[in-house]
């Protein structure tokens, strides 16, 4: 008996949870807090846990993107993925040559609901066999893709792609050239009712002069040769009971032919519920008072970087979409504190984009959306914004359920205190850009009272506080000849004292930190924000090892970016890669105390690491591509600008990292396509 209940004893305190046998409705409600990296991290410990990602909304999340390679049946990593049994429903292929891939088409056209093409040489022929065997598609996406459109002969006499094409429903044909008239009716005819329309970056005509030139009798009949906002709005109106989402970005769309879109006269209109004019400058402010009028329903508006947005505008605005959601109109300098005031009035506002905004300063946020408690607002961009202290403070007391925000070049209102402010009052924070802000420092992200340690700054003797003695006896001067051997005369530059003063700050904070004397820190650690993901510190140069090694601990954090921060050393990387191991893009350039044994201990340290930038880190040598070559093996971006003790040939280096698509070097900046697959070795010349 007393054997029997040892045995019972050792494995109740043996025993361990099976994580990897939790049922998958619990697997299931745990990922839907995690992003698509870290589910997919997670899905790669257990075939229980990958199962659970090809459940309800993650399959739906999950994409095939093949970028910057040769796709043919008997070629990597197409023969992968005929062999996978589970099936994808969006599909992105980016910067793809084609060989034979009659299988792969086969494959992708039993499930795919959503495929993009993005800079893609495809011929006709090629797209039109594509076509044919995708029978659920409802999105499609061609992005320059203007060889395709290049014979303008696009769909002409293709009449059995009518059944594939009609259950379409978003269709995107943004920054493609040679698009047409007839193009883009035969495209749109096939489709019953298409929801969505993204034409940003083409090349439309609005002007009723040369619509005249190419349309001079009125003619029904679609021209070859140019593509006019006349059929856009034809097509618009025909499929006005579905149509939600218009994108017409960086094009010369004016007033009028905005006005055309709305309900007029006897004519009913398009009721847009999303509508992106992105630096649509020909725009003017009578134009879209009216059309706004006539749109109850929209909640989200992107009006960036256009003239026609000032109080009056915004007002309108404010006054006919109470439903609004999201809200840019970063750029738009007539804007001020008299129309930012009006901002506060929209209850539903979760996204707002006031970066560039010129006229906004302190006043415009705190009788806007920061008068009062401001509990729907979850991403705030305001970069580049004149406001001081106080108008930071009172976001982050009033905004207390944001998510993002970006306060990036907000020079003089970015300060200790306020970051310090920033990290008490939002503790949901995912995203913080803190770029340029030059008076951060340790004591923002750490939350050290400085003005308590000792600096050594009042021993510091100089001409400034030198008053000449004067001496009665031969037994004063010698005493004050002895005096005057050990004072230090300082014959620095302002600059040079910045550095020693720096240098001395961080030597304090690191003999407080080691002897244990800052056990009662007077502010807040940024550590409090658990769930940050990204942090950008760009051109923060006063932030230090301190901050590396003592203020950055984070299991979520993704992205981190601390190129310029020049007082950064492997001191405070070897504890930051420990801290931060889910960092997937790092940012590093400029950084001039980076050398070889920091690059060693990042590649080894963060297994997914994705995107390495290192441009201007001068010490750097061939050892430090030898340990991304060894260690990284998800890597996909890689920028070495200006690394100029890396003597070997990087591209044929390089060639060995088969995850590598994108490489930022020297004298390569428009890296062409096969060029790149000859840096892959994937092709056979």
């Amino acid at each position: 008996m007393e054997s029997t209940a040892k045995e019972e004893q050792q494995a109740i305190y043996s025993w361990t949870p099976d994580y990897g046998n939790l049922p998958v409705e619990i697997v299931e409600h745990i990922f839907g807090y995690l992003q698509h990296s870290d589910r997919q991290a997670a899905g790669a410990t257990c075939s229980n846990w990958r199962d659970a990602l090809f459940i309800g909304e993650f399959k739906r999340s999950n994409q095939v993107h093949f970028a910057k390679v040769c796709l043919s049946d008997r070629l990597l990593p197409a023969k992968y993925l005929l062999k996978c049994q589970r099936l994808y429903r969006n599909f992105y292929l980016e910067e793809v040559t084609f060989g034979q891939i009659q299988e792969l088409m086969a494959f992708i056209g039993q499930s795919a609901v959503e495929i993009t093409f993005d800079n893609v040489e495809i011929g006709d022929k090629q797209f039109y066999a594509f076509m044919r065997l995708l029978t659920n598609l409802e999105s499609l996406t061609i992005t320059r893709c203007s060889s395709l459109f290049m014979s303008g002969a696009f769909l002409d006499g293709v009449d059995d792609l009518g059944n594939k094409l009609a259950s379409i429903r978003r269709l995107s044909l943004q920054q493609n050239q040679y698009l047409s008239d007839a193009i883009f009716l035969r495209l749109t005819s096939l489709i019953k009712a298409l929801e969505s329309l993204n034409m940003s970056g083409c090349h439309i005509a609005y002007h009723n002069a040369i619509q005249r030139r190419f349309y001079p009798n009125e003619s029904a009949h679609a021209n070859e040769s140019i593509l006019t906002f006349k059929f856009i709005t034809k097509v618009i109106l025909n499929h006005r009971n579905h149509f939600k989402e218009l994108d017409l970005s960086h094009t010369m769309l004016s007033g009028a032919a905005l006005e055309s879109l709305g309900s007029h006269e006897n004519v009913e209109g398009v009721k847009l519920h999303r509508l992106k004019l992105t630096s649509c400058r020909q725009l003017n402010t009578t134009s879209m008072m009216a059309f706004i009028q006539t749109q109850p329903y929209l909640v989200v508006l992107d009006l960036a970087d256009t003239l026609c947005m000032n109080n009056e505008c915004l007002t309108a605005i404010v006054d006919n979409l109470p439903k609004l959601k999201s809200l840019n109109i970063a750029g738009c300098t007539a804007i001020n504190n008299e129309g930012a005031a009006f901002l506060g009035n929209l209850k539903f506002l979760k996204y707002l984009n006031i970066s560039r905004c010129d006229g906004i300063t302190t006043e415009g946020l705190k009788q806007g959306v920061a008068r009062v408690l401001n509990s729907h607002l979850r991403c705030l961009h305001m970069s580049h914004l004149k406001v001081c202290e106080e108008g930071i403070k009172c976001i982050a007391f009033n905004c207390p359920e944001l998510r993002v925000l970006n306060v990036g070049h907000c020079v003089n209102g970015v300060t200790d205190a306020s970051v310090q402010c920033i990290v008490q009052h939002l503790p949901w924070l995912r995203e913080l850009s803190l770029e340029n802000c030059f008076w951060v420092s340790d004591a923002a992200l750490t939350g050290i009272n400085l003005a308590k340690l000792d600096l050594n700054a009042s021993h510091t003797r100089s001409l400034d506080n030198f008053n000449p003695l004067i001496t009665n006896s031969l037994h004063e001067r010698d005493t004050l000849n002895t005096s005057l051997q050990s004072m230090k005369i300082s014959l620095r530059s302002k600059a040079e004292e910045d550095i020693v003063r720096d240098a001395n700050r961080k030597r304090a904070l690191f003999a407080a930190y080691e002897l244990n004397s800052v056990n009662n820190i007077d502010g807040f650690c940024i550590q409090q924000l658990k769930g940050l993901c990204s942090l950008n510190m760009k051109g923060c140069n006063k932030i230090t090892d301190v901050t590396l090694k003592y203020g950055l601990k984070f299991n979520e954090l993704k992205r981190l970016f601390l190129s310029s921060c020049q007082q950064i050393t492997s001191i405070g990387m070897e504890t930051l890669v420990v801290n931060c191991p889910a960092i997937e893009e790092l940012d590093l350039s400029e950084c001039y105390n980076i050398n070889d044994k920091t690059i060693q201990l990042i590649t080894a340290k963060l297994s997914r690491l994705r995107a390495l930038h290192i441009s201007g880190c001068s010490q750097l040598t061939d050892h430090s591509l030898d340990a991304i070559l060894v260690n990284c093996k998800s890597l996909n971006t890689l920028s070495v600008h200006r690394c100029r003790r890396i003597y070997a040939d990087i591209e044929d280096r390089l060639s060995e990292l088969p995850t590598l698509r994108n490489l930022n070097v020297d004298n390569a900046n428009n890296m062409e396509n096969a060029e790149l697959f000859r840096l892959k070795r994937r092709l056979d010349y």
